[in-house]
């Protein structure tokens, strides 16, 4: 009977390494108890297997606890919110490694309390999610019930902002690299200085990288700007950083599976995980202001990693002219093939000065409570004509206006915005994207990036004029998928 129970054990035992060898999980170690005013130190054991790359583990704590970093392992460590992030460019190379931290308790901190988790990665382009098993910790005596933090997409949709039950169920049925568009701000390629310097020459980058650029006319009020890059089997991190001319608005229009973004004169492509085909292409529209006129350039680099350190491709100048430099001998006409200079990185462009306009909407807003003076710096960013389906994002609305200094002091958010005014009510959007993925990857990533918006959401228009995300969906025959 012994010798049988003996081979049993040792069966359940094969049977068990046979079924979870190769599992990713995260186990965190961390005290039953502790008292109110004190910290104890927690450890959480990452087993990887293979992956690597981009990853981020996030720990959720309830009101009452915060965190501090001790080991990290090269990551990036941030505490905000309620939220402890550990961010690695590059997993640690061992198939299992520990991080560590500080976990620290207010002093009115009473009652059972509940820490969860979830480790994001990238593999086979892909995102992917484990989740921690939770962790109870009783801080004293008291009986008070702490609330366990519901998720991201779960905040956003319960916090007024206007998000739509179709619009959370489209963004957490996606598994793109937007949901971790955190790294955006980790970047281990640092953002190239904008630059007014019209004669910067192309510059190979090692592993024979280079990219080139054309301008192309489109009609009086815009231009297609097309990025090539040929980064041969490269693949990893790249960040494609583009330096327009200044009140300039940049809209994305094919990304190439890119995380697009914009602030001041930069426009940015990211790629968590390089595509595997030899050549990418982005194209962008770039919109000229009123006061725009003579001759312009656009500068530009490709970054990226190779054998883990930073390396460029300078895509150099490509010069263009706007108002009357030009414009009295070149009239502005739909663009037309023009083979021996599309393959060149300088080409001449003209167009007329653009008239702005600003949109009025006809949906409710999600609300801000607003209680400061209205600001004299009312728009960030100059809107320019839309035409066609446009999607952006609402980070807030309220009944006054306020300008970027609040933002900043009150949402912890320095970047561009723009104003939408409709029955009493200032809706306050940012960016302007052709696809419907770019703009939810954009509202995901301002989640990731902890700010205090109310909960943005995604907003649509045709032709300026604001309609719902399913109408747009229906009108430019996208999916919320795509």
């Amino acid at each position: 009977m012994v010798k049988i129970f003996t081979l049993l054990n040792v069966a359940g035992l094969f049977l068990f390494n046979l079924l979870f060898v190769g599992d990713i999980s995260i186990v965190q170690d961390m005290p039953a108890k502790m008292d109110p005013g004190t910290e104890v130190r927690v450890t959480v054991t990452i087993n990887k297997d293979k992956i690597s790359g981009f990853a981020k583990l996030q720990l959720d704590l309830p009101p009452g606890l915060t965190a501090t970093s001790i080991e990290t392992k090269g990551a990036s460590f941030t505490f905000a919110d309620g939220k402890a992030k550990f961010i690695w460019m590059a997993l640690p190379t061992q198939p299992s490694f520990k991080v560590s931290y500080t976990l620290s308790a207010d002093a009115n901190a009473a009652g059972p309390m509940q820490v969860t988790g979830r480790l994001s990665y990238i593999e086979d382009n892909e995102r992917k999610t484990v989740d921690m098993v939770p962790s109870n910790i009783t801080v004293g005596t008291g009986s008070a019930v702490a609330s366990t933090p519901s998720s991201v997409n779960e905040q956003a949709a319960g916090s007024g902002g206007g998000t739509t039950t179709e619009d959370t169920q489209a963004e957490e049925a996606l598994t793109s690299q937007g949901a971790i568009a955190a790294a955006l701000e980790q970047s281990v390629i640092p953002d190239v200085a904008a630059t007014d310097i019209s004669s910067i020459l192309p510059q190979t980058g090692p592993g024979d990288v280079n990219a080139s650029r054309t301008i192309t006319p489109v009609n009086a009020t815009e231009m297609l700007v097309a990025v090539t890059i040929k980064k041969g089997l490269l693949r990893g991190f790249g960040k494609l950083q583009e330096t327009v001319p200044e009140g300039f608005t940049v809209v994305a229009k094919e990304s190439d599976d890119a995380i697009f973004s914009t602030k001041g004169r930069m426009a940015k492509f990211v790629w968590l995980n390089l595509p595997s085909k030899e050549e990418m292409k982005v194209t962008y529209r770039l919109i000229a202001p009123t006061t725009a006129s003579g001759e312009l350039a656009v500068n530009g680099e490709f970054g990226y990693l190779l054998n883990d350190l930073t390396q460029r491709a300078v895509i150099g100048t490509t010069n263009f002219s706007v108002g009357g430099t030009v414009a009295d001998n070149t009239p502005v006409k739909k663009p037309e093939t023009n083979t021996s200079t599309a393959a060149t990185t300088t080409q001449q462009a003209t167009t007329t000065p653009v008239p702005t306009v600003t949109k009025s909407t006809r949906t409710e807003p999600s609300t801000d409570a607003v209680a400061s003076k209205p600001s004299k710096a009312k728009v960030t960013s100059t809107p320019a004509p839309e035409s066609g389906i446009t999607f952006k994002v609402q980070i807030t609305a309220a009944h006054r206006e306020v300008g970027k200094p609040y933002f900043v002091q009150r949402h912890r958010y320095d970047g561009d915005f723009s104003i939408e005014r409709n029955d009493g009510w200032i809706k306050y959007v940012t960016g302007m994207f052709d696809r419907y993925r770019a703009a939810r990857d954009q509202r995901q990533a301002y989640l990731d990036a902890n700010y205090n918006f109310p909960g943005p959401f995604v907003t649509a228009y045709n032709n300026g004029e604001r309609i719902t995300v399913q109408e747009a969906l229906m009108i430019a025959k996208q999916s919320a998928a795509q």
